[in-house]
């Protein structure tokens, strides 16, 4: 309660907030800038292919050079092959950033979980171990004792019960 004795204003919740890794921030930065590099080589070529157009059609209205849709045909031919060779190089990256995943994943199985897992079947053999020392040297000596003590009570009670007027249990 305040001290003022007033009633305590609402609060809001406040939103979660989640705070990327250090490695994550990297990866996100290096993804932006990977699209933003992807994005600026496109926006370059189709802005060459247009410069290139024009004036590969200026060249042929003035009879410098073959009809303009040959032209334009060879350049969109070549803008193709350059971007194909751009792809082949974007996929040859990527194969080699999947690489080193993987890599990074062999290790973290070897050396931290492959590890983990042997000191869980270490506890496992040791709990295993354990019921069996507990079964044999408690329980079954408790359960037998058990097993004569009932028997034992069933006859005192079958004697006790033919001396004392012929009681019978149902």
């Amino acid at each position: 309660m305040p001290a003022t004795g007033s009633p305590a204003p609402p609060t809001a919740e406040a939103p979660i907030v989640v705070e990327l890794s250090p490695a994550e921030l990297k990866a996100r930065r290096l993804l932006i800038a990977g699209l933003v590099i992807a994005g600026l080589f496109l926006v370059g070529l189709v802005v060459l292919l247009v410069l290139l157009s024009i004036d590969a059609y200026q060249a042929a209205y003035t009879g410098a050079a073959p009809s303009p849709g040959s032209v334009v045909v060879g350049l969109l031919r070549d803008a193709a092959i350059i971007f194909v060779a751009f792809e082949t190089l974007i996929i040859g990256v990527l194969l080699i950033v999947l690489m080193l995943q993987v890599q990074s994943l062999i290790v973290l199985l070897r050396d931290e979980i492959k590890p983990m897992l042997e000191a869980a079947n270490e506890t496992l053999a040791t709990v295993r171990g354990t019921t069996q020392f507990v079964s044999h040297n408690v329980v079954s000596p408790v359960v037998k004792w058990s097993g004569y003590l009932a028997g034992l009570q069933r006859i005192v009670r079958e004697i006790s019960g033919l001396g004392g007027g012929g009681e019978q249990d149902t």
